[in-house]
């Protein structure tokens, strides 16, 4: 009996190690069958990937050649993996773009020349097709050097000379050549210098389209902000759909604070002064200088897209722009200036138009608003992110006259923006006043008339009572306009 049953455990005991032995392929087999199926999966996905990429370009390139901006033939170059130094992303169509004079103005006023090679538009910026560039037509500082190396450098040492052959294009029109920018534009240097291609041995093709800027006050933000606006309408006016492009420094500046920026916004960033090998462009932009961008026309009553750009700068960056009014609890913040070196011109970074009793004002405005959040910044320390991170979230801000108030583009669309003037400086200076009526923001200024309040150093003593009743008024502007709306 034990006999038996001792070989029934054991029959059952081999029977179960045969069950284990074919439960263990069949583990195995399936494990691969899903290793086969995601690797499929994957491979699918990214061909599929490519080839609706490649459709998009396709599709973006038709659309590029039915614009009225171009000529039906031209194609512009594929950017779509030239942004990978950009924090944030926007697509064009989110952007909402809508017809607007000003594009309509320059692309009637379009002359081509040499093919379609070269088409000027209201003699204020120019697009070029199969463009060279010869550095070793031009001599000057490589420019990128760190500022503390050319302290004291003359301004004219930050701009690259510039002789015939320096640009060239493909052409046997000499109406091009004769072809005039406005007065006082570095463009009409360019022209001056652009030649027929010659034979050269050696050139390094890029076909990302490229914007040439040549920079005038580069360390201030406000005038920044105008190659950043000209150089954002280029690719809109040009239909760029991946809103990036490579940006050619015509310039030798040393490093500066807002050089990043540039990449963030735009993609790579090349340095004229620092190239050895000609290059050829198969799409070159001259972009419109700054200081005749449609942000630098302080008496116009609207400018092309300023939203638009705005909406793109902040995604660019990351930031999101949900901000809220509400009047029971409103965020003020006064922006101050202080000294900082900012360009070599200004090695001890005194800077002029600062407030002498930023702490008196602070906490008075506190004590005669105890329900509302009462902050301050300056700008010189911060990054481009963290400043935007704080102005989006800012209902009023408040400040001297200066380029830190460029920041007012970035206000929620309810903000208000208070803006004070010494009295040895002409409120006539309507930089600010200009972008907060573009932007339909509330607006209110006040200039010190008193000698007393004025100190050494370019201080400037504000009366709190000043204070008060401007942020008084620009409160009950604002909420009123928000009761209007509800």
């Amino acid at each position: 009996m034990n006999t038996n049953t001792s070989c029934y455990e054991n029959e059952g005991l081999i029977c179960a190690r045969r069950r284990c032995r074919m439960k263990f392929p069949w583990k195995y087999f399936l494990t691969v069958i899903l290793l086969v199926y995601i690797v499929s999966i994957y491979y699918i996905h990214s061909h599929v990937y490519e080839r609706v990429a490649q459709l998009n370009d396709n599709y973006q390139n038709h659309q590029i050649s039915q614009h009225p901006h171009v000529p039906p033939k031209q194609t512009l170059p594929h950017t779509r993996h030239h942004s990978v130094n950009a924090i944030g992303s926007v697509s064009f169509s989110s952007l909402k773009i809508a017809p607007d004079k000003t594009f309509t103005a320059w692309s009637k006023a379009k002359s081509s020349f040499c093919d379609d090679n070269f088409i000027g538009y209201d003699n204020l910026f120019a697009y070029l097709r199969n463009a060279y560039l010869d550095p070793s037509f031009s001599s000057g500082r490589l420019g990128g050097e760190a500022i503390e190396s050319v302290l004291n450098q003359p301004e004219e040492k930050e701009f690259l000379v510039l002789k015939i052959g320096y640009f060239q294009i493909n052409c046997k029109d000499d109406e091009v050549f004769k072809y005039r920018f406005k007065r006082g534009d570095h463009l009409v240097k360019w022209i001056s210098v652009l030649r027929p291609a010659l034979e050269t041995t050696s050139r390094e093709y890029i076909n990302t389209l490229t914007i040439a800027v040549t920079r005038y006050e580069y360390a201030n933000v406000y005038h920044t902000m105008t190659d950043w606006y000209n150089a954002f309408l280029m690719l809109v006016f040009f239909n760029v759909q991946s809103l990036s492009a490579n940006i050619l420094f015509v310039d030798s500046h040393p490093l500066g604070g807002l050089d990043t920026v540039w990449t963030t916004l735009f993609g790579r960033v090349v340095r004229a002064g620092q190239l050895q090998q000609a290059l050829h462009f198969d799409t070159l932009i001259w972009n419109i200088q700054g200081y005749k961008s449609p942000m630098y026309h302080h008496d116009l009553p609207s400018i092309p897209h300023i939203e638009p750009f705005r909406i793109f700068f902040l995604r660019k960056h990351n930031i999101p722009d949900n901000k809220i009014l509400n009047c029971d609890k409103l965020l003020i913040r006064f922006l101050w200036r202080r000294d900082y070196v900012a360009h070599p011109r200004n090695p001890k970074g005194t800077v002029s138009r600062k407030v002498k009793n930023e702490k008196e004002i602070e906490d008075s405005v506190a004590k005669l608003y105890p329900n509302h959040l009462i902050e301050s910044f300056q700008t010189e320390n911060m990054s481009m992110t963290d400043q935007l991170s704080a102005i989006v979230n800012t209902d009023i801000l408040i400040g001297m006259h200066g380029a830190g108030l460029t920041l007012a583009l970035f206000l929620p669309k309810h903000a208000g923006l208070i803006e004070i003037y010494p009295k040895y400086w002409s409120s006539d200076n309507a930089h600010f006043r200009a972008i907060a009526r573009w932007r339909n923001l509330h607006y209110i200024h006040w200039q010190n008339v008193e000698s007393k309040n004025e100190f050494t150093n370019h201080y400037t003593y504000v009366p709190p009572s000043v204070v008060h009743r401007l942020l008084s008024t620009t409160i009950l502007n604002m909420c009123k306009a928000q009761k209007g709306h509800s």
